[in-house]
């Protein structure tokens, strides 16, 4: 299995199909051949893409704690996730700016698994950001990322 046809499948899943028990299991196979880190990755270089665009389109800047009380107002992540989530925003936001931080510290601290549920989160919430901020649906984001996803 290929980590972008992993990765592609997984988005396709959980945001065209409406399947998350789909995606899941997906990114489960994923992990149990590549490793939860480099899935992890893997998710966080895709967030990249997605903001990637937003800001060559917008040429916008998001302030994260801004970003992260929204998302979690509006209920679209768990305030318990919060932290986690600002930590993976900024790794995908390093690598969409040309500087692709490790996240073996991360992994370290707070564990293979938990970086992994980041590191979706984090692809999941910058699909709905990006959607919004370019008046998009989170479909033709996915089908951005996806197709970017091809040249891995």
């Amino acid at each position: 299995m290929e980590l972008a046809e992993a990765l592609r499948e997984a988005l396709e899943a959980q945001v065209l199909e409406h399947e998350p028990t789909q995606a899941a299991l997906l990114l489960r196979d994923a992990v149990g051949e590549l490793g939860p880190a480099e899935v992890a990755n893997g998710l966080l270089d895709t967030a990249a893409i997605a903001l990637r665009l937003m800001v060559a389109e917008t040429d916008e800047a998001l302030p994260l704690d801004e970003l992260i009380e929204r998302l979690t107002v509006d209920g679209a992540v768990p305030k318990d996730s919060a932290e986690l989530l600002a930590v993976m925003l900024m790794h995908a936001a390093a690598t969409a700016g040309g500087v692709r931080p490790t996240i073996d510290p991360v992994v370290e601290q707070i564990g293979p698994e938990r970086v992994l549920m980041g590191a979706w989160l984090a692809t999941l919430a910058t699909v709905r950001v990006v959607a919004i901020s370019l008046e998009r649906t989170e479909a033709d984001v996915v089908d951005n990322m996806v197709r970017a996803l091809e040249h891995f």
